[in-house]
């Protein structure tokens, strides 16, 4: 599974979440943990978007990406585990 944030495939955290758990990278786990939300917002915008999707769909992706980040932060529930 990849991380929820930056799309990387390394997957080392768990988050609890209100509906659902949230898989961090090491990068994205380690800007949660300084609670250094611009950092993380930043992985979200700049992850690479997939390969299928036109060009035309990119900001829509990144709106999504955008809504995501904010989902977190709000329903974020209870430290991490290792994934």
């Amino acid at each position: 599974m990849p991380c929820d944030f930056c799309r990387s495939p390394r997957t080392k955290w768990r988050y609890p979440g209100a509906e659902r758990e949230w898989l961090t990278c090491e990068r994205c786990h380690e800007a949660i943990a300084r609670d250094d939300r611009q950092a993380l917002l930043e992985r979200v915008l700049f992850a690479p978007l997939p390969r299928s999707v036109s060009d035309r769909y990119a900001p829509l992706i990144r709106h999504r990406a955008r809504e995501l980040h904010e989902s977190f932060w709000e329903t974020r529930a209870g430290p991490p585990s290792s994934a």
